[in-house]
């Protein structure tokens, strides 16, 4: 794949309300550039994948999904 089409193509992943928890997860894991972050601040998300976002080291990711509108704020307190 190309590096010009690299970021649109995850970002299509990191919005498509049909991809697996397992791969949103890895998004999140790895901070995949801006789609992760934006995907934690822009979508509903499986609580599998809020989880991973809870406990990700990167305070940018965590404070995108506690900013996040589509989720209930109750399962951002731990």
């Amino acid at each position: 794949m190309s590096d010009s089409l690299h970021r649109p193509w995850l970002r299509g992943i990191a919005f498509n309300p049909a991809a697996p928890s397992d791969v949103l997860i890895r998004l999140v894991g790895q901070a995949a550039g801006e789609a992760g972050l934006l995907m934690c601040q822009g979508r509903d998300l499986p609580d599998p994948v809020i989880d991973a976002a809870l406990r990700n080291p990167v305070m940018k990711i965590r404070r995108a999904l506690a900013g996040n509108r589509h989720i209930d704020p109750a399962r951002l307190a731990p």
